[in-house]
This record gives structure tokens, sequence and C-alpha cells, in this order.
């Protein structure tokens, strides 16, 4: 066995001790939104590949209706009832895989009780998928502790059900599918409403994507992501006097938005102007990317950044000021925040020959105008969520 995962399994047997039966082990990586944010919820497009950081679930079935939680991060402990499973403030990280329990009994499968061992390796608060990525590796490891299977889309919209229902975080369906089904070394382009799917092999010539983390943690439970929601949903509402085809804003085409813009005000507008380019820039990002042009993939991440920070307002100074150093370096195609704003990360199209000196100038640059300190990773993508088998 792996030295760390050795290490996992004898906490786990100090915290739980050994039930005698088979120990289940998963992983589950983050996610970085290369282009499309603020579209999966107007059922538009996206375009995300997975991040090498982790999170990781040991799991075991105890079979007397008890859900058993332990984290390595801030080793605490919490046991509960499997089964009639509420959010309570006070719980913390563990409302996460109770939120899992819940909405897989809601898909109905039975649970019996298991004890959930967790460690993780993705930064919180950067719009990374850490959350998501714990609720899909305690998914994972119910569905095999409790002898289930669910297809990838199927296993999305449980975790989505637990963000939106039982977190009350108000996220899309796109985050989860791409950490379910994208493989490595490719980008995933995802349709929000048929789920259906497309990989692509995250190849532009001499170039790499970096994750630069501002230093600022997001909140989607601050209320603001939930409000741009609400805004666009007003605007299609509008929209729909003019077309009453209507179902989203994924279906408002440019020419029709610019021909129909009029009936909305303002904010309205720029919130709709919004999504209904960046779905057109998803589009062109994907044909960007099979042809392995950094320049016109860099250039629709610069326009996409300028949409969400002006139009969208989803932006910090921080992002602001981080995403503006990288695309005035020479070395740099484009970059943009990713991971829905409000915080967290962006992401950069650098040129490989270039990286250690971009790097080095961005993080000089960083300091002096924010007085904060940028980490960074270059994105090397991993496959999707899993089971280990260990030989």
């Amino acid at each position: 066995m792996d030295p760390r995962l050795e290490r996992l399994k004898q906490r786990f047997f100090q915290v739980f001790g050994d039930q005698g039966r088979h120990l289940t082990v998963t992983r589950a990586p983050g996610r970085v939104n290369l282009l499309g944010d603020h579209t999966d919820y107007n059922e538009g497009y996206g375009l995300a590949a997975n991040f090498p950081q982790e999170i990781t679930v040991m799991a075991q079935r105890r079979g007397d209706g008890m859900l058993g939680m332990y984290s390595c991060e801030v080793e605490e402990r919490i046991q509960v009832p499997v089964h009639n499973l509420r959010y309570v403030p006070g719980d913390g990280w563990a409302n996460y895989p109770k939120g899992v329990m819940w909405s897989l009994e809601n898909a109905g499968e039975k649970l019996e009780g298991m004890n959930l061992l967790i460690e993780g390796r993705i930064p919180q608060g950067a719009g990374l998928g850490s959350s998501t990525a714990l609720a899909a590796a305690c998914a994972l490891a119910a569905s095999s502790v409790e002898g289930f299977q669910l297809e990838p889309e199927a296993m999305a919209k449980v975790l989505q059900r637990t963000e939106n229902q039982f977190m009350n975080v108000h996220s899309g369906i796109l985050e989860p599918l791409c950490i379910l089904t994208a493989g490595q070394g490719n980008a995933l382009f995802m349709d929000a409403r048929s789920l259906e799917s497309e990989e692509i092999p995250l190849s532009l010539d001499g170039a790499l994507m970096v994750v630069l983390d501002s230093g600022v943690a997001r909140s989607l439970k601050t209320g603001d992501y939930a409000k741009r929601q609400e805004e666009c949903r007003e605007a299609l509402k509008l929209l729909k006097t003019k077309n009453e085809a209507y179902k989203a804003l994924r279906d408002v085409k440019v020419l029709a938005y610019e021909r129909f813009k009029k009936v909305l005000p303002m904010l309205l507008s720029a919130r709709a102007e919004h999504v209904v380019y960046e779905n057109d820039r998803v589009l062109k990002a994907r044909e960007a990317l099979k042809a392995g042009d950094p320049a016109a993939f860099g250039d629709l991440m610069n326009k996409s950044h300028r949409s969400l920070s002006r139009l969208m307002q989803c932006s910090t100074e921080e992002l602001d000021t981080l995403v503006g150093l990288a695309q005035a370096d020479a070395a740099c195609f484009g970059a943009r925040l990713t991971g829905g704003g409000f915080g967290g990360c962006a992401v950069a199209l650098v040129r490989e020959d270039g990286l250690d000196e971009f790097l080095e100038r961005l993080k000089r640059g960083y300091w002096q105008k924010v007085g904060g300190k940028m980490k960074h990773w270059v994105l090397d993508t991993v496959g999707p969520a899993s089971e280990i088998v260990e030989d």
C-alpha cells in the first residue's frame, strides 16, 4: 500500500477501530474552470479540467445505522444517525458528508451506516471545487460500501442536490460533472442542459495553464452568487416577452440579444450580456483548443475576465490586480478569474519557456500592489473521481 494510504489506514483504525470489513478508499480531484462561469445555472456551456490536488476518503461499513466522520485537517470526529439527517451549523465540514448521505437516500439508495475518514489537499475557499470533491469522494465511498452504482450523470445530480438543498449553496451541475468524468490530460466541454460532454486534449502549442491563488477566500453562501442567479432569471423573463421560446439565457444568441436588449434595465442587461457572450466564448474556446491555438484561447480568457469583472461584477480588487498583471506580461496569452469569482483563484495561459520568469514577476508585482502573497500550481490534469484499488 502507498505509504500515505498506509498512514491514513492506521489513523482510521485509531479513530474508529476495525469493524473487520473491507476498507474502501476513494479520491476526488478539484476542478478549474477554464472558460464559462455563471453559465451552468443558465443551462449553458462550460469548459473545465480536473485539478491535481485531491480529497481522499477511507470508509468501512458498520451496519448499525450510524455515520461516523473524522477530518484529518481539524482532527475532529462527529457521529450521527445516518437516517433523517439535517444541516447543523455547528457541524461545519461534516455537513457535506451528511448531505451526501441525505441526497443518496432521497435518490432511493438504502444506507446501513459507515465510518468515513477524510483527508483534504485542495485549498479551501479558492474556487477549485474542494467542497464538491469532498462530496464526490464520500458519495463514491458510500456506493462501494453499500454496494450500489450510479451513472456519472445521476451521481452529479446527487452532488448538486447536496449543495443546493442540504447546504443551501446555489451551485450548478458542471462542477460535479467535471470532477466525476473529465479524463487525465483533457479539458471537458459540458452542456448543462443535456449533460452531454466532450473530452478535448488540453494541449496548446508551447503553453501551460497555471492556477494563481489571490489569497482571498471565497464563499457561495454570502448571497452574492444567489443574487446573480435571481438577476439572470429576471432578465430571462423580460427577454421572453420578445421570444416565448426562450427557456433559459442559454437560448438567447448574440445577435438576438443585441436586438432585444433594450427591454432590459441596465443591471439586468449587464448580467444577461455576460451569460450570452460567455456561452459564445466557450463554443469558440472549444474550437481554439481543438486547433491547439493558445493566442485565440488566451484572447477569449481576457474577454471573459473583463465581462466577469464589469458585467457580472463578481471579481475583487485582488483578482483584478492579479489578472491585470498577468495579462500585461509578454509571456501570458490570457488570464481570467475562475470558479465563479468573489475571491479565490485566477487561471493564466503562459508560454512554457517563460513560465519561471513570469511567476517571479507576477509574485513581485502582486506583493507590491496589494501586499499579498500569491500561490500557484501548474495545471497537470488528473483523471476523474474514483475508488483506489490496491494490488
